[in-house]
Parts: C-alpha cells; structure tokens; sequence
C-alpha cells in the first residue's frame, strides 16, 4: 500500500458497474469445479462400479447412488453376478464407504412374476441405469435390462428387462415393473420377447419412461407407466420407423418440449437408417404422438445414443442435447447437437459441439444437465468423453445462456489430471444436486483404475462471486488553476475514487481482493509516458497496489490523489483502469471436517478482462481546449 495515499471513505449507495472476470482458456480448465479435494468412493472390483451414478436428497440427507451391474449381491448369494445398487453417504462418512440396498429381491434364482413368467436372475445387469423423480423426495427408478423370463426353458429365453422403483428414504418396499411381460406371449423377436426394457430410464414427477431397445426384433419401443392411473401408454406406430435394429428406445428422455405444463418424451433410435433418429412425443389420451424428428448426420454416428432435456435459456421450455458418440471425420471424434424448443414441438437446432474434436473422444457419450453451477440463471451440461486422452476420459461443461448455449466449452475436466491411473472419466454423469449445501450442484462422474478397481469420483463446486467496482473520476481537468502542493511545485491534481462489492450465494467470511489502480492505462500498454501520476515516496508511478478485505454486499471505497504533468496531448480522454484478482478467504468458528471448506471463484466471461475502468471525458477543461485551439 502506498502510505498516506489512499484514504477509506464512508460506506455509501451508489451506481456500480458491474465488470466480469476473464481467464485463458488453460486457466479456467475447472472454473468452480473443485478438483484439489474430490469425494471418491471406491466399489467391489471388476464390477462396473460406477456405470451408472445418481445424486439423490431426501429430508437433510444426501446420498450419491451407484450402480455396479456386474457385482455380485450380498442379499442374493445363489444368484450369478445380478448387479446392485449402493449408497454413498455424503456426509458423517470419513472412509467414503458405500453400501448395498436391498432391493426386496431375495434369494429365489426363479421365482414367479405372471402366469407364464419365471424370472432368472444370473447377469441381469442391476443398476444398468437410474433414475430420480423429478420432485422433492422423489423416488428411484433402478433398472436391469438383462432380467430373463424362462418360463418357456431353453427354448424362449426372454430378456425382458426389469427396473424396481425405490422409496425416497432408501428403505423399505420396492415396486416392481416388468414393462414388456405380457401373459402367454413368447415370440422371441416380434413383440417385447427381447426388449431389454430399462436400459436407459427416466422419471418425471408423474411418468416412468423406460426404453425398450430389443422389442419387434430390435426395432425397439418406449414404454411409458403414468403412476397415477398406473396405465401404460403406448406408440402410435404409423408415427415412427419400422426398420429393424433400429433401437428406439436406446436413450431416453422427458420435458416440457411443447409446453410449460406438459411433459413429452423424447427417445432415440441410433442404428436407424445407419445414421441414427431421435424422436419427441406428446401424449394424447393414451397413445404417444410423434410431434418432432431429427436424423443424424452421418451414416454409423450412432446418433440419439444419449440425449438430454434441459432448459438451457430460462424460457420454461426443455431444449434437446443429442449425442452421437460415434460421429467421425477421422475416427469417433463424437459431436452432440443442441435443438432449442420453440413450443408446440417446434425445435430449431442452433448448435453442434465437439469439446475438443479429439481423436476416438466419443464425446457426446454421455450427456447431463447439472443445473446452474456457476449462478448465473441459466442451466448447465455436461458432456463426457470417456475415451479420450487414450481412455482416461474428459468431462466437458458447457454453461446456458439467453441463446440457448455456450458454444464454446468453459471447462474440460481431465481424468488423468485428476489421477493418472484413471480410465473411462466421463462414462457416466450425475448433477443438479446441491450435494454440500453450499446452494451449488456437484459433479458425479464414473472411473476406474487400469479397468479392474472401480471408483466413483465426486466433484463440488466452489461459490461464485461478482465484483462490482466503480471508478470515479471529474468530468474534466482545469489546469489553469493548480490545486495542489508537491513540496515547493504547485501542480495540478484531482481525486480518483474507487469501490468495490461483491455478492454471491453462501460466501461465509471476508475475501481478500487484490488490486492495481494504473493512470493513463492506454499510454503505459504502448509504453509511452503517462500524463498523470501517483506519487510515492518522492517517486512517481503510474500504478499503485492495494489488498483489502470485504465483507458480503458491503462496499469499500479508496481515494487516491492524482497528479497532471505538463504534457502536449491535452484532447485525448485520460483512462484509468483497476485489474484485480481474489485472494484468501477468512472465516470465523469452526469448519465441516467432513467436507472441506472450498474457497470461491471470481465470475468469469470469455473474452473479457478482469478489470474495471473509467475516463475523464477529456483531459482539460472547455475552457482550456478553447485556449489551446487558438
């Protein structure tokens, strides 16, 4: 600090401008994700640990759930390798240890589920995919494609699929669904034989969507349960494709496309006509109507392999992220495509990315909306690239904005920055859930070690704060009237006054923000002699440097004293700029041991600077210039 420069003025309400903070790319590569303290969670080994992973709350609890559908299950010991669900505690859990849910299965290898159905149970890939209810306490969708009915013996072996739906608290009796069982039907192909229901899912506040990739000889179907009336609805089949091994129903998903109040679905079909289709329905009486299509690109992309509905522009409507992993220039670099809802099923697509267009990426593999993590109102994704940087894996967050979204990514998560070891970052993602209580959602995402040790990675988010800082200068400088003293000089000078605030949710404590006020900021970057300047300790600079500590939405004001050479270039406006950059965080009382305190982030915006500035207008006075134009 410049002694006897700088004078602290009263807290006062004034106009702020609000300025954001830019970083390079190479600096922002997390932004507030926070990869210094990650939550891991280790699983049984060589059981796909991980392949699917959800955040779920219910009361004050926070759970992160994982599916492991090649473990074996300590509450069926006489079944082969059925699958489990575990759940990881967030909190009280220093030893990051999972546990397994029982999910009222039992220990029966066969036991009767219809007139003509006798479940197996042996590699039925529990946990393949799950879902949660889109309301506070909402239940758990847990599904296992694989799940067979042997009814018929060796000779109809029907893999069904089976999903169990869980109560909020975790506990308790679960329901059963076995979407394509009908009574008497075993054709293996032609009906729901082999529909493998449950291979992808989701659950909105009142409807179940499950996929059905296998039914009609892999030309695939959508089976959607209303809880309410527990009715199914089902396709209209003159709307879609009846190709085989299309897949329809491979990835799946629900929101508000048409309007505010309605839900729709939406399903995808990545084998159909090579290239891949995605699909939008909206449910009329009891039938699915198709309302919106789109096909893929490029023949074998294995387009509408993963898809996802958020709100990306805070219109009330779901927009559609379509993944297709597979798309290639040179080999599976992976795109996803951005389609904003317009209502009524009208969608225009607006964006394609590609995070890094990195060779067998197969970004776009997985897909999640995982709300508005930097608090800036507008929901964010995540995009996993599992196979990227030789198999360690990337996650990439793309943030929301009034037009939809980034087109250009904000953060890329590396795998092997994380830990070396680590293979397959980004193979499964879970979000939008305030995990900490810190009121910002964390980032879930599936990795293993060298294939065998199967781990769950947890990443918190950081708060984010705003800057506001106001710089206050005279409108003019009258130079014919010297108002200061520099020992015998008598010279001219004025008063530069600057504030600062910030504001942001859950910023406990006092941040430490660093500063450099420079005059005449546009003649020092081209190095040419300032016109004004501060003096210290007999010296003269045109920069001077401060630390000062604020407290939330409280204002801080400094002034400083500035000083006019005699110079020849009196018309150009003097600006003064003010760079800053955060430092420590102080907190008062004791600290979670748990969950480390995650010190904040300044808010940032590509392609802006962090810094604050303001001109006078012109270097003298009217008066003056009228004197000089002579």
């Amino acid at each position: 600090m410049y002694a006897g420069m700088a004078k602290r003025l009263p807290q006062k309400r004034s106009f702020l401008e609000v300025f954001c903070v830019y970083l390079s790319l190479s600096a922002a590569c997390s932004y507030n994700i926070d990869l210094q303290h990650p939550v891991v969670f280790r699983g049984p080994n060589a059981t796909f640990f991980g392949y699917s992973v959800l955040e779920h709350y219910h009361d004050n609890t926070r759970w992160v759930l994982v599916g492991a559908p090649r473990a074996n299950s300590s509450y069926s010991s006489s079944v082969l390798s059925p699958g489990a669900v575990f759940k990881c505690r967030v909190h009280s859990n220093p030893e990051r240890r999972c546990t397994e849910m029982d999910l009222g299965r039992g220990n029966k290898l066969r036991e009767s589920c219809g007139k003509t159905c006798q479940g197996d149970r042996d590699d039925e890939w529990m946990g393949v995919s799950l879902a949660r209810q889109d309301k506070p306490n909402g239940k758990i969708l847990a599904c296992a494609h694989r799940w067979k009915n042997v009814f018929y013996e060796t000779e109809y072996v029907l893999p069904h699929g089976y999903c169990s739906i869980i109560p909020p608290n975790l506990q308790g009796r679960t329901q059963a669904l076995i979407p394509c069982y009908e009574d008497h039907k075993k054709m293996y192909g032609e009906e729901h034989g082999s529909c493998q229901a449950g291979i992808a899912g989701v659950f909105s506040e009142e409807l179940v969507v499950m996929g059905a990739p296998g039914s009609y000889y892999w030309t695939g179907t959508v089976k959607v349960l209303n809880m309410t009336s527990n009715s199914f609805y089902n396709l209209n089949k003159d709307d879609i494709s009846s190709r085989r091994y299309s897949y329809l129903g491979y990835a799946v998903a629900a929101g508000h496309f048409s309007s505010t109040t309605s839900i729709d679905v939406a399903a995808g079909a990545p084998q159909d006509s090579g290239g891949g289709k995605v699909y939008i329905f909206r449910i009329e009486g009891a039938t699915l109507v198709k309302i919106f299509q789109a096909s893929g690109k490029r023949m074998g992309s294995y387009y509408g392999s993963s898809l996802c509905a958020v709100d990306l522009n805070g219109d009330g409507l779901s927009d559609l992220l379509v993944g297709a992993p597979m798309y290639s220039e040179q080999r599976d670099e992976g795109q996803v495509t951005v389609y904003l809802s317009r209502s009524n099923g009208v969608m225009v697509e607006v964006a394609v990315l590609n995070g890094d267009n990195s060779y067998n990426a197969h970004f776009g593999e997985s897909i999640s909306a995982i709300g508005d993590i930097d608090d800036d109102g507008y929901q964010d994704v995540a995009i996993g690239a599992p196979k990227e940087d030789d198999y360690g894996g990337v996650v990439y967050i793309y943030h929301g904005s009034a037009r939809g979204i980034t087109s250009k990514y904000s953060m890329r998560l590396s795998g092997r920055s994380i830990n070396p070891a680590l293979r397959m970052f980004g193979q499964s993602i879970s979000g939008n859930v305030d995990m900490d209580g810190n009121e910002y959602p964390g980032l879930g995402s599936f990795q293993t070690h060298n294939r065998i040790t199967n781990v769950f990675n947890w990443n918190r988010s950081r708060p984010v704060i705003t800057v506001d800082v106001s710089i206050y200068l005279p409108v003019s400088i009258n130079i014919s009237v010297p108002q200061c003293h520099e020992g015998p000089q008598h010279l001219n000078c004025f008063n530069v006054t600057i504030c600062f605030q910030f504001h942001g949710k859950h910023v406990p404590g006092q941040i430490e923000l660093l500063y450099n006020l420079t005059a005449d900021v546009d003649k020092r970057q081209r190095s040419q002699p300032t016109r004004v300047y501060f003096p210290n300790n007999g010296d003269q600079t045109a920069t001077v440097s401060q630390t000062l500590r604020l407290d939330i939405h409280k204002e801080e004001c400094y002034q400083y004293t500035s000083y006019v050479r005699e110079v020849m270039d009196v018309f150009t406006a003097i600006t003064y700029e003010a760079a800053y950059s955060l430092g420590k965080q102080v907190l008062d009382g004791p600290q979670d041991r748990d969950l480390p305190h995650l010190t904040p982030v300044l808010r940032w915006k590509k392609g802006e600077k962090i810094a604050a500035r303001n001109e006078i207008g012109g270097s003298i006075s009217q008066e003056c210039k009228a004197i000089f134009e002579q």
